[in-house]
């Protein structure tokens, strides 16, 4: 190789190795500590904040090349046996945002007790996937394999019941 060349998939793997991306911070609404009630809307998200590229780059005397992980969705497994697909980072709750459906963009309302009956937690996990690209100096560029990032936290899942009476 000659002295003004380098070897850009090497330093784009040694980038991607360095590179640091924030593990999702899960919110809820219901709170984390307070149960999801069977048959009504729960909302998800994660911290808008973070939902951000992350770069970081390789250099040697002939060049460099910069790797860049850029959201690209979260992957809800909501601890139910089922799972949903997040292209954004989901709306903080808020009483002047709720609707009756829930969440606007990002929730789950589960339709069943866990295992262990009411007020047995689940785990619900937020795998976020990060797509990579990287590009040189000198123009060059290309994709490489998607990151992940995940967290875990256990909720509570319970049911409301009612009871009518007569009140003639």
């Amino acid at each position: 190789m000659a002295e003004s060349e380098f070897d850009p998939g090497a330093l784009a793997e040694q980038a991607r190795a360095r590179m640091r991306l924030p593990e999702p911070d899960i919110g809820t609404a219901p709170p984390l500590d307070r149960p999801r009630f069977v048959n009504l809307p729960a909302w998800m998200w994660i911290d808008e904040q973070d939902w951000e590229p992350v770069s970081a780059t390789a250099s040697v005397s002939a060049g460099s090349v910069t790797v860049v992980a850029s959201p690209r969705r979260v992957v809800w497994d909501t601890g139910d046996g089922r799972e949903v697909v997040c292209e954004v980072p989901g709306t903080v709750f808020s009483p002047q945002v709720y609707r009756e459906e829930g969440s606007p963009d990002c929730g789950h309302t589960y339709i069943t007790l866990p295992p262990g009956g009411a007020g047995a937690r689940v785990d619900l996990t937020a795998v976020w996937e990060w797509a990579v690209s990287w590009s040189t100096t000198d123009g060059r560029g290309g994709e490489l394999e998607d990151l992940a990032t995940a967290s875990t936290v256990a909720v509570p899942v319970s049911e409301i019941h009612a009871v009518v009476t007569d009140v003639r």
